[in-house]
Order: C-alpha cells, then structure tokens, then sequence
C-alpha cells in the first residue's frame, strides 16, 4: 500500500459521520400532497354552504328560505369531481407543488371542467332549474377564491420549508468511479432545495480519489451503515459499472435491511440510447431496487393509529395497570417496572418498559439469558402476568413517546440468541425487520410464532414472518393483527 493509501486508511480508522443538516423534522412533498387533496375536497362544500348562507342572508334578510340539504350533493359531487380532474391534470404531483402560477392555472381550468360538467349533468336531469342561480355563482367565485388561498399559502410554507432545508431529499452515493462522478455531477446541479448530498462512499476509498466533484469521500460502506444509523438518510444510490454484477451484488445484500429506498443508477446505460426510466432522482435515473417501507403517507398513517389507540388502550387499561403495579410490589422487592434495552427502528436501542415479573435481583437486562418453562427466576405474580401478556402493557408508553408501534415484529434483546448464537449473527436478513418500528404484538406472534426460540430453524420461521408482515403492511392488516392477538393471548400457549 502507497504511503498516501496508508494516511488515508489511518485516517478513516477514526471516522465519525458528519453532522447533521438540520433539527428540524423533515417534510414530504408527498404527505403535502395529500394534504392539499384533502382541503381542496373539503373547501367545496364548505364555500357552498357559505356561498347559501349569503344568498339568503341578502334576499330574506336573515338565514333562512330554501334549506341547505338539496345543495349538499351537488356541492359534494363539485369537490369530487374537481378533485379528480386535478389528478388527471397532475396538479397533486409533489414536482408541481412548488409552481404557484402553474398551480392558480390548473385550479381555474380545473374548477372551471368541473362546474361545465355539473352543469350539463343537470341539463340532462332536467334539475337546473330547481337551483339558485345567485347561489351557483356565489359558490363558484368563493370556492376559486378558496383553492387560490390554499395554493398561495401552500407557496410561502413551501418557500419557507425550503430555505430551511427541510423539502430536500437526503441522498448518498456509493461509488468512486466515472459512474458515480457522473451521479455527483448531475445530483450538484439539481436544485439544493430537492437535492442533498448527504456523503460519498466506496469500499476501494484507498484506491480511488479524495474527493469528488467537490465533495470530500466520506468513507466505506461500514461508514455510511454508521451513518444511516445517526442520520436521516432518504435514499442511496449504487453508482458502478452495471458490469460490475457481483459488487453490486454483494452491496444490496449489504445495504437492503437499511431503513432507505436503494436504487442503482442506470445512467451512462440511460445516455447512451433513449429508454424509459424505471425512476428518477434528481434528473439520474435509477432502477428502484428497495423502497424503505412505511414512508409518505402510509408512516402518517400508521403513526396516527399508534397514537389514538395507544392513548385509548392506556385509558381503558389504566385502572389495571395500577392493581397490577401494586401487586408487584407486594408479592416481591424491588421497583414495579423493569427496562431492557432491545433493537428498535433502523438498529438504534430503545429503553423498553415491561412490568417486572422476576426476583429483582435475579432479572437480566441484557437478554442473554431465555426464560424457560417453569423458570425459577419468575415470581408468583410473574407467572400470571407473563401466561396472558400483561407484562407488556407498560410498552404503551413507548408508542406514545413514538419508539414502538402497536403492531410490528417485536423487539428483541440486543444480546438475544437463537441457540448458542446471536439471533442477528445466525438469521440472514435479521436487520430487516428494524425496518420499522418495533410492535407490541406482530404477524409472527399471531402465527404460531411466540415464545422461547431455542433453535435456529424457529429463530428463521419468525424472521420470515417479520418481513412479511413489513412488505405486506396496510391498516387492514393492522386491524387484523389486533383483532386476532387478544384470543391469542388467552389461549396462553408458549407463554412462560
């Protein structure tokens, strides 16, 4: 190795990851998106009752005349309509957010498509004539103004969101290379409010150069799983040779069980003849490899079910938790709650919080050692906690402070084996399961799979399980999963 080769090998020895960009909590272009569908359905409606409650006032004198309810459908059916029609116009797409003259022209064209349509709907039903026509116009101009207000608003928060830093997609690049000085290069020219750069990585980093278009080469692929651990990362791109099939290869086996979409970058392939792109990131298109689960809405989603069910479960089930905490403390020394710390999202330990249902003194926080039938560690109350679950409700407190969800595979000890090995160590594919948060109960625990795991071959039967659950996830299956638990736990197998 050249002497260079050793100072920089040296010197990435004591690597630590670069600083974050920012504190503040991210936005999705996408969630905005939704958000925007939902006022828009909702500000229709809303400006016909206004759009009534004005007539009225200005021809009776006060709120009163022909009743509301014949105008509700028509109103319901305008928001659908134009809600529609500004899909299929792509005025929801996150890249045409930002556009505010773009947006006030498809909000005019598109409200103006939805009252012709609604208007030849009751020429054909015959049923204009039974509406106000001072009402019908009062309705159009104050719902536009309404859709115009939304956009202008939208505007300036997105303008703000973005000289905060707080709209751009996080995105790294591993590959030293002419293919990946290419991603650089055209990743630099994106706009900076879309596109950050968050580091640069190769394996060979002894052999190829320092930096790259600028940026400084962060490290190897250890570094940037480092990396990924401490900082929000939105995607990583694989920039090599698509010759190169058995690097690329063993890098999405590496990179695959990260909590980030992974792409590889077909760009010089794209240059070279026109083809349609499987994706794109900031003008580089990309074949879309692995998508981090539950982002967009779907995390939303999830982390509003979380919420409300845990806070209802907490005020249904607290009465509970007080007898069961004061029974702890009467049938043995030492606190009521006991913390371990197990596996959590992407890696990180969490502080997880279970009723104590061993001799204090006699309790692992590490998690090495399983607890087998009949052990004698467990005390009387232990027993009848850990036969029907009850030990866990204490985890409700970890949902509401957002470390755990209700359902999903469930957190293992850091020192958990499978057998006589380490359960991340013997598993292929272990670390993918943290691809969310872990649950209080899960598709493995409603399967057969609960319990002691004291052989590698169920050790892999609940992984697999695990992953099912992550690729498959919807609130239905959710809402499954919590309806089949509470028969599962009263029938109290391999509980102990």
């Amino acid at each position: 190795m050249s002497e260079l080769s050793e100072q920089r090998a040296t010197s990435l020895h004591g690597w630590t990851a670069p600083r974050q960009r920012s504190a503040r909590r991210r936005v999705s272009l996408e969630v905005i998106s939704g958000v925007v569908k939902f006022l828009d359905a909702c500000v229709i409606p809303a400006a016909g009752l206004a759009a009534w409650q004005l007539y009225n006032s200005r021809v009776y004198g006060e709120v009163q005349g022909p009743q509301y309810d014949r105008y509700t459908m028509t109103a319901i059916l305008g928001a659908v309509i134009f809600v529609l029609i500004m899909r299929l116009a792509r005025g929801y797409d996150p890249q045409s957010l930002p556009r505010l003259g773009w947006q006030l022209s498809r909000v005019a064209s598109s409200w103006a498509a939805s009252l012709a349509l609604l208007e030849t709907i009751a020429y054909l039903s015959k049923a204009g004539t039974s509406y106000s026509r001072g009402w019908a116009i009062g309705w159009a101009l104050i719902a536009v103004t309404g859709l115009a207000l939304i956009r202008m608003g939208l505007f300036a928060l997105i303008r703000h969101w973005s000289r905060q830093g707080r709209l751009a997609r996080v995105v790294v690049i591993v590959g030293t290379g002419e293919a990946g000085q290419q991603v650089v290069a055209k990743l630099r020219a994106a706009s900076p409010e879309r596109i950050a750069i968050g580091g640069i990585f190769d394996d060979r980093v002894t052999r190829g150069p320092e930096r790259l278009e600028g940026y400084q080469v962060a490290g190897t692929t250890d570094h940037l799983i480092a990396l990924v651990r401490q900082q929000a990362i939105d995607e990583i791109i694989i920039a090599l040779p698509l010759s190169a099939t058995q690097r690329i290869g063993e890098l999405v086996a590496k990179l695959r069980s990260l909590p980030v979409d992974l792409r590889l970058s077909i760009d010089p392939v794209a240059g070279e003849f026109p083809m349609r792109a499987i994706g794109d990131t900031g003008g580089v298109p990309v074949i879309e490899i692995v998508d981090r689960p539950l982002k967009h809405w779907s995390g939303v989603a999830k982390s509003i079910e979380d919420k409300l069910l845990a806070l209802a479960l907490l005020v249904l089930c607290g009465p509970l938790m007080a007898l069961i905490a004061l029974a702890i403390r009467l049938d043995s020394e030492g606190p009521a709650l006991f913390v371990q710390e197990r596996f959590g999202l992407n890696n990180r330990p969490l502080r997880l919080l279970k009723f104590r249902t061993m001799r204090a003194a006699e309790a692992d926080p590490s998690g090495a050692l399983r607890t087998v039938r009949d052990d004698p560690r467990v005390t009387r109350v232990g027993w009848f906690l850990r036969a029907f679950s009850l030990d866990e409700l204490p985890q409700l407190f970890n949902v509401l402070r957002g470390d755990m969800s209700l359902v999903g595979p469930r957190p293992h000890a850091v020192a958990m084996k499978a057998g006589d090995r380490l359960y991340h160590d013997a598993v292929d594919e272990y670390f993918r399961r943290h691809q969310v948060r872990p649950g209080m109960t899960g598709w493995a625990q409603i399967n057969g799979s609960r319990g002691e795991i004291d052989t590698l071959e169920k050790a892999r039967q609940r992984v697999a399980l695990d992953l099912h659950y992550i690729e498959n996830w919807s609130l239905w299956l959710d809402l499954r999963i919590l309806l089949r638990t509470l028969p599962v736990l009263l029938s109290r197998r391999d509980a102990y």
